[in-house]
Parts: structure tokens; C-alpha cells; sequence
């Protein structure tokens, strides 16, 4: 029997699904081929295997782009109260429920985005239509922050959100396309020149140090965005941290 590769099985039985959303259900460990979860993309199948995509955990992709610093990391959100800054869907949200936050305050600049079982949970505060960088207090006050922004640096609004908590930690998403310098010509919406994705975020490390944010992680996202852009989960606090040989190190091994 013929042998087809994972993309060109899935292209078969589910037209509608690209490449990076197969990519994500890898990730995610929601794809079985004949009963047995894929972990990569590399093996060949028969071209009437049984697919099977497993019901997700989290509402969003998000979910398990936290999940992974969360892991990796060995950070406990237990018993927390968190702000999500940036929520969009949820996600995030999701993650820190089914990890064991007491609250999370939801803040987004959209409307109605929330998925409807975390706008109905007691656990979860609602700020929509709110820009975080207008946010000045909440209460009760976040022991942490999550952040995943879009059309945004990072570096312009870390220390605000930092400054709402109380423990002063954040995990943030960073993601290359909002930070790219401005007056890139190469630059098309998609960071896919490695050269380009390491000084961007160099630049990243050296703009959060001169404003007084320490990175303390770093990894790359389990999942890339939508576009098919590398992302990347960051800890940053208030304080020390990683020297730049250090993120130098950690960086060449990632990139």
C-alpha cells in the first residue's frame, strides 16, 4: 500500500487545515494516526490510515503556549490571582484556570472575544474594551502578569504591566513581527531571515535592560503564529536577570 507523508494524509481527509495548523495539533498532541498521538511530522503513513483529532484542552492555541513556559519553567500559579493582559479569546486564561489561578482579569481592547465558558466562570474578570497601558489599578490586585500583544513592543509595555503587580513577574509572548526595527526593508509581516529574527530580538534583551527589566527565561513557543511566525515566551521581572552573554548563549541554541 502506498505510503503518504503526515501533511498529504491530513490534505486528504481535511482539506480546510494548513500546514502550520497541523504543525499545532503535533505540538498540541491532539492528532492520532491509527490510535497512536503523532509527535512529529517526519513519519510516512498508509493513505487510508485513520485520523483522529483529539478535542482540545484549551479554548485557544494560547493555552498551550503557556503551558509550555509554565513546564519548562516549574512556575506554579496556584492559589494566584493573574492578570492576562491581552486575553483575546483566552487562552492564556484557560491555562492559568486549569493550572490553579484563583482569578484572572481578562484585559483586552476587544469585545465579545472571550470564549463564552470563561466569561460565565466566577474565577474570571472581564476588563473588555480596555487598553492594559490605560489600565492603573486592579482589584483585587494581580500577583502576576501574562501578556500576549499584538501590534505592540514588548518593551513599551512591560514595566507598565510589571507595575500592576504585586510579585512582579511576567510571561510574556514575544513575537518578532512587533518588534522588528522600524525601517526594515526586508521586513514583509514574516520574520523568516535568521539573521534579522536574532538582532530583533537582541534588541528585545537590550531595550527591556535599559528600561530596568530583567529576563530571567527563555524558550521558543511550542506553537508558531498563524502566519507562520516564530514566537517566543519570555519571564521577565523587575530587577536581575540573564546577562546578555547568557541570552547570547541561550539564543544561538534556539536559533
Amino acid at each position: 500500500m502506498a505510503k503518504v507523508t503526515l501533511l498529504q494524509l491530513l490534505k486528504g481527509k481535511y482539506p480546510n487545515y494548513s500546514k502550520v495548523e497541523v504543525e499545532a495539533l503535533v505540538a498540541c498532541r491532539q492528532l492520532k494516526i491509527d490510535g497512536e498521538t503523532v509527535t512529529t511530522l517526519d513519519t510516512l503513513y498508509n493513505a487510508e490510515s485513520e485520523v483522529e483529532i483529539v478535542t482540545k484542552r484549551y479554548v485557544s492555541r494560547g493555552g498551550y503556549k503557556l503551558e509550555k513556559a509554565l513546564q519548562s519553567w516549574s512556575l506554579s500559579v496556584e492559589g494566584r490571582v493573574v492578570v492576562d493582559a491581552g486575553s483575546s479569546s483566552g487562552g492564556f486564561t484557560d491555562c492559568l484556570l486549569q493550572h490553579g489561578a484563583s482569578l484572572v482579569h481578562a484585559v483586552d481592547v476587544g469585545y465579545n472575544l472571550l470564549d463564552y465558558s470563561l466569561r460565565i466562570d466566577k474565577r474570571v474578570v472581564v476588563h473588555e474594551r480596555q487598553n492594559i497601558m490605560g489600565v492603573e489599578h486592579l482589584e483585587p490586585q494581580p500577583d502576576g502578569a501574562v501578556a500576549d500583544l499584538s501590534f505592540r513592543s514588548i518593551t513599551t509595555s512591560a514595566k507598565h504591566i510589571l507595575n500592576l503587580t504585586k510579585e512582579g513577574w511576567l510571561i510574556a509572548l514575544i513575537k518578532p513581527q512587533f518588534e522588528v526595527p522600524k525601517g526594515e526593508e526586508t521586513f514583509t509581516g514574516v520574520v523568516e531571515d535568521q539573521k534579522l529574527l536574532f538582532e530583533t530580538l537582541v534588541g528585545v534583551y537590550s531595550a527591556l535592560r535599559e528600561v530596568g527589566i530583567a529576563l530571567n527565561e527563555f524558550t521558543e513557543s511550542p506553537i508558531a503564529g498563524r502566519k507562520g511566525n516564530r514566537e517566543f515566551l519570555a519571564l521577565l521581572t523587575l530587577g536581575s536577570g540573564l546577562d546578555k552573554r547568557e541570552f547570547l548563549e541561550l539564543l544561538n541554541q534556539l536559533i
